[in-house]
């Protein structure tokens, strides 16, 4: 079996408990074809680069699991076919998934000083 990552936009109109559902439905949807869920990763409600079925907004999850190319194949047919679903990636991770915390983002104040012009002369 190999590890794999799935990445889903969803319908930012969707409720906090819709979305708790769905996770559940793709867990159950992945566990009764015989994959196995290692992480479910919710990045929450994010800008889209561009506008998708007249949606500005989306709803991200992060999939992680183990199973085979029937099964990711099975996923994404049910994916497409789901109406909440606005964009879908599937990808195969070469080595095996790592899962640490997400790091802390710099400081403003430190990314400005680093970038701070000095200019010197009289005009």
């Amino acid at each position: 079996m190999r590890t794999y990552e799935t990445m889903i936009v969803l319908d930012p109109e969707m409720s906090k408990e819709q979305v708790d559902g769905f996770v559940e439905r793709m867990k159950k949807f992945l566990d009764d074809r015989g994959a196995e869920v290692l992480k479910v990763e919710e990045w929450g409600l994010k800008t889209l680069a561009y506008e998708i079925k007249k949606k500005t907004k989306g709803y991200y999850l992060l999939l992680y699991f183990k199973g085979g190319a029937e099964v990711t194949a099975e996923l994404e047919r049910n994916l497409r076919l789901t109406e909440e679903v606005l964009r879908y990636l599937t990808i195969k991770r070469e080595k095996e998934a790592v899962f640490s915390p997400p790091k802390e983002e710099e400081k403003v104040e430190e990314a400005a000083e680093d970038q701070t012009l000095t200019v010197s002369g009289e005009m």
